[in-house]
């Protein structure tokens, strides 16, 4: 298991990533953090005591009405 903190505005956040479980999207998903992609990106879509969906690249601006379809 992978242990890393997303800073929010909001707070931190604190994820498990199972590397073992999920190999190439583990991958993947680090590939992303360490070029920055998700820098600057807002969470797209919020359902409170669920989940939360980010990584779509046209949420750096969140009134854009492409936001969430990346």
């Amino acid at each position: 298991m992978t242990a890393l903190t997303m800073r929010t505005s909001a707070g931190d956040i604190s994820l498990k990533l199972y590397v073992n479980r999920a190999p190439q999207t583990t991958a993947n998903f680090l590939k992303l953090v360490d070029k920055g992609f998700y820098n600057g990106l807002h969470f797209h879509r919020v359902i409170r005591d669920f989940m939360l969906q980010a990584g779509c690249p046209h949420s750096k601006d969140p009134r854009s009405p492409r936001a969430g379809t990346g």
